[in-house]
């Protein structure tokens, strides 16, 4: 939902109004009705806007005091998380003027929204929410009428059927807590913060990342930013050479090429602030992130927070946009439920807060850090979290958003897999260790979301070889499960994210399954090969 006043990244127009108005061109449609059976469409643009009204450039007039329904897709400004979401909303023509500006078109349409702004978009979201949650609603019927009707073949493979049925109710239940998730309410608690990127051969993204992070709403005086350069052969120190000129308190730092754990822990060393915020070198932040990202913190036992990543580059591919649904999935489904008992399991690199001083506590352990007797140089945030989690509470913030770049070829992307799958790998086993001692559902879903990951490939693998025996039932119900599922995951990222992206969740599927998922059993079997994990 979005606030009455509509705030937004926009250059205000300086005039005395009784709202913030706001620029940004974007496509709207004119519909004047004429009569019970006919109307006038007037294509056109709107210039500027605010809760009140809309300015709307055409070429073809309509009368001051005429009805019209105006039609739009919600740009970026107006809603940030329902953007392209189609809207028709009320209003009426209060004044007319022409323009004379060479090549602009020749009307300017003032129109006084019937409501204001914000509470008419709310109600289409909320319109639109309840289609789509309906949807998701009978989906997960679906999933269990498809189990229930399984279990007509429970003897002639009880392994697999405890192994289908379990996981099925570890997925709905992950659906039924992250409905409940709230984040820390809004407090006016502003500590010091300290901004840490550790970049390497960023010369094209560190520019926007770093100029996000002194535009962002916080304090100057409360806010540091470091960055350390690990190594970088291309224009990454001329950059950022060019940045310190331009923010005068900037902190810069160069390392030989050491690892991104090496140049975290640098930033640590050199930062002041009583909340660390580690970003990485590809992402940019939203303009609150840092307020919202250091809430609850007034609770000395939070020890962490995970903000919410959005993907910056979906709409490049196929791939990407299949990515935008795996984040989707993996903060607003898995992390939301994890944070619902204080146990978040990672807080990614793209934009995680820490306590300064519980982060000092485990430095040298973390930065000395071995598995199997090689160096652990890969899954940095994942193993701090792990260090941060056996004491104190670790939280996930979907108020603090960013976007970051992610990879755009598949070759790019399944390195990066592989990478994630060693450190999931490590760290699950050593949190295997103390997550008894947290809230017993999140042990419980813990040590059964760790077997399922490692089960997964072998019951597909298992179900094939059944299937070839004859046992087609068990193929068709299993296959019959895994669309369904993906499905509900497709439609609970589309009730929040009206976008087309959301059927990519079914490739997302098929992939997991063909080919992310084996990948498990490979990276247990090169764990301790640290060549892909280096920056």
């Amino acid at each position: 939902m979005i606030p009455s006043q509509v705030p937004g990244p926009l250059e205000p127009v300086r005039e005395k109004r009784q709202h913030r108005r706001f620029r940004e061109r974007f496509p709207v449609t004119l519909v004047a009705s004429n009569g019970f059976a006919s109307s006038t469409v007037v294509p056109g643009a709107a210039k500027d806007y605010d809760a009140a009204g809309a300015c709307v450039q055409t070429r073809r007039p309509l009368g001051v005091g005429d009805a019209v329904r105006v039609r739009l897709h919600l740009p970026r400004a107006i809603s940030e998380f329902f953007r392209g979401l189609p809207c028709e909303l009320g209003a009426r023509v209060s004044a007319l003027r022409r323009q004379k500006a060479p090549g602009a078109p020749p009307y300017e349409v003032v129109v006084r929204w019937d409501k204001p702004l914000g509470e008419m978009v709310n109600a289409v979201i909320a319109s639109y929410q309840r289609k789509i949650g309906a949807l998701v609603g009978l989906t997960m019927l679906a999933v269990v009428w498809a189990k229930w009707a399984s279990l007509d073949f429970f003897w002639y493979a009880p392994f697999f059927y405890v192994y289908s049925l379990t996981l099925s109710a570890y997925l709905l239940s992950r659906f039924l807590i992250s409905w409940r998730h709230r984040p820390p309410p809004p407090s006016s608690y502003t500590p010091t913060v300290s901004i840490i990127i550790s970049v390497r051969n960023e010369e094209a993204a560190i520019g926007r990342t770093v100029d996000t992070c002194y535009r962002t709403d916080y304090p100057d005086g409360l806010r540091e930013v470091i960055v350390v350069d690990d190594g970088s052969t291309d224009g990454t120190a001329a950059v950022l050479r060019g940045l310190q000129r331009k923010y005068a308190g900037l902190k810069l730092s160069s390392l030989p090429p050491g690892g991104k754990r090496q140049a975290m822990a640098e930033g640590v060393r050199k930062a002041t602030g009583e909340i660390i915020i580690f970003v990485d070198s590809d992402t940019f932040l939203f303009p609150d992130a840092l307020r919202n990202i250091v809430r609850g913190f007034e609770d000395p036992m939070l020890g962490a927070s995970a903000g919410y990543t959005e993907v910056e580059n979906a709409n490049t591919n196929a791939l990407t946009g299949l990515q935008e649904v795996r984040y989707f999935v993996s903060y607003r489904l898995l992390k939301s439920s994890e944070s619902h008992f204080d146990c978040v399991t990672c807080c990614p690199g793209c934009l995680s807060a820490y306590r300064r001083r519980y982060v000092l506590d485990v430095l040298e352990p973390w930065l000395k850090q071995r598995f199997l007797g090689a160096p652990a140089t890969f899954g940095d945030d994942r193993s701090l979290t792990n260090y941060i989690l056996r004491k104190y509470r670790v939280i996930y913030n979907d108020t603090a958003v960013a976007s970051t770049l992610v990879p755009e070829t598949w070759g790019h992307y399944m390195r990066q897999q592989v990478r994630w799958k060693k450190s999931w790998l490590r760290e699950t086993l050593i949190a295997c260790g103390f997550m008894y001692k947290k809230h017993p559902i999140a042990a419980l879903s813990f040590y059964s979301a760790s077997l399922f990951s490692l089960m997964s490939p072998a019951m597909a693998g298992r179900v094939v070889y059944l299937s070839f025996d004859g046992d087609n039932a068990i193929f068709l119900f299993y296959m019959l499960g895994l669309i369904l599922i993906g499905l509900l995951q497709s439609l609970y990222f589309l009730y929040q994210r009206p976008s087309p992206h959301w059927l990519l969740g079914m490739l997302w599927m098929a992939s997991a399954l063909l080919v992310t998922g084996p990948q498990t059993y490979y990276a247990l079997l090169t764990v301790r090969k640290n060549h892909w994990g280096t920056r």
